[in-house]
């Protein structure tokens, strides 16, 4: 705030000094730790990953916006696909 009111962009803005507050910066800084998932797949789509993308900035040469891709946990197989809404993620999973 300080530097900003410097600059000239805080116009009719009061600041004042603040002291540091060591615990409110270390705080902020602590990660959140997932564990490690544990699965064993044992054949071809019993565990699929899915990753939805949108909406994109450019559209596909389709004119579609939305994309949605499938990972075979197993095979490492993937799929691409490209949606022109969020809700066709299930029909194009069981196609």
């Amino acid at each position: 705030m300080q530097a900003l009111s410097k600059q000239g962009l805080l116009k009719g803005v009061k600041t004042c000094k603040m002291d540091f507050y060591e615990h409110c910066v270390l705080s902020k800084k602590i990660k959140v730790k997932f564990d490690t998932a544990i699965h064993c797949t044992k054949g071809i789509l019993n565990y699929v990953h899915k990753d939805v993308w949108s909406p994109s900035k450019n559209a596909s040469l389709e004119g579609k916006y939305y994309f949605v891709s499938f990972v075979d946990d197993y095979s490492r197989q993937n799929w691409m696909h490209t949606m022109s809404q969020k809700s066709e993620v299930l029909d194009i999973f069981v196609e």
